[in-house]
């Protein structure tokens, strides 16, 4: 099959993401057009020299500087109006591109920044658009909480204690994310435990740039249902033991390890190796505005770069509702059953 028509195919597969950044998913010509209604002080208005700034191009690949990207969007958004279209598009482009079940990761702290916004306002803000978008497209939307290794305990533990009052209606979910390299989860575990007993999934980055064992300590001592990347385990039989045994699921993102310079190439991804060896795994985005790509993309590198066929891509997106963080799984199973078990691929539509 030509390339085109595998997109193509792709394109129109229901499909399921559980690891996406909204802080990551933004468009950058939002970015732009907001940066000059707003009159924001950006480093530049030119589309392809500020695209440069915001997204991987051809620079080597390396954890920090993807982590850098974020940089200058960090404490840009000005007013309600920007944060709740940023929201509203992020779900947009996910249903456009045939996402049906989308679990979608932010920080409150990220847009709440620099207009000093109450973090509780923004999060009623990203739920609304959430709402707004899902009433228009053929989605559903989960959002889940990231909390950042590099700001300190006090910061996280603000946040962690707003969404915990608001757990069961605005998240589902807690996630750990930031520079796994010089900053340890350790002193997050309390954060974890209390999500968990208010009924929020857990799910924390670990063994994407460290090693292995930040991997054993999210599943052992954090009691976490998923992991964020997860691709060191390759290197560790006692870690893929640990998560077979747990059957902790891997939200895996090959395009951004790539990236980020953990995996040397897509070939060399052990995604399909997990998947051989009955690890549970997924394949998501991670961050499409920064990585340029979209889930159609990576499915299409899974299947002309990783040796992955159309009935492995269904298994994967089973283990991904079986895994997942919505409040009524077994409603949303019995969704997703009907799309498999009819053959049944439904498009996107606008209302």
């Amino acid at each position: 099959m030509v390339i085109k028509d595998l997109h193509k195919k792709m394109k129109e597969f229901p499909k399921v993401d559980l690891h996406r950044h909204l802080e990551g998913s933004i468009r950058v010509e939002s970015f732009l057009d907001i940066a000059r209604k707003e009159k924001v002080k950006l480093p530049t208005y030119d589309l392809e020299a500020f695209r440069r700034l915001v997204q991987v191009n051809d620079e080597p690949p390396d954890f920090i500087n993807f982590l850098n990207k974020f940089k200058v969007a960090r404490g840009f958004y000005p007013n309600r109006n920007s944060i709740e279209r940023v929201a509203y598009e992020a779900v947009e482009d996910a249903a456009r591109d045939n996402v049906k079940y989308l679990e979608l990761r932010y920080s409150p702290t990220h847009f709440a920044s620099v207009q000093r916004f109450p973090e509780e306002e923004v999060i009623r803000w990203v739920q609304g658009a959430f709402e707004r978008a899902m009433g228009n497209y053929d989605i559903e939307v989960i959002p889940v909480l990231t909390i950042s290794r590099n700001y300190g305990i006090e910061l996280a533990e603000h946040t962690v204690n707003i969404a915990v009052k608001l757990a069961g209606k605005y998240f589902f979910g807690l996630d750990l994310a930031g520079d796994e390299i010089n900053y340890p989860a350790k002193p997050m575990a309390p954060l974890f435990r209390r999500a968990q007993d208010a009924g929020m999934g857990l799910t924390l980055h670990a063994g994407e740039a460290g090693g292995p064992e930040n991997i054993i300590e999210a599943v052992e001592k954090f009691g976490c249902d998923r992991i964020g990347h997860g691709v060191q385990a390759a290197k560790s039989e006692q870690a893929m033991t640990i998560l077979k045994k747990t059957q902790t699921l891997l939200e895996m993102c090959p395009t951004s390890n790539i990236h980020t310079g953990v995996v040397r190439s897509l070939k060399a991804h052990p995604l399909k190796m997990f998947y051989e060896r009955g690890l549970s795994v997924s394949l998501n985005t991670d961050d499409p505005m920064v990585s340029n790509i979209t889930l159609t993309d990576e499915y299409v590198n899974a299947v002309t770069k990783m040796g992955f066929n159309e009935d492995d891509l269904k298994k994967l997106n089973i283990m991904a509702i079986e895994h997942c963080f919505h409040p009524n799984k077994e409603t949303l199973k019995k969704k997703f059953a009907k799309i498999w078990n009819k053959g049944k691929e439904i498009k996107a539509t606008r209302v």
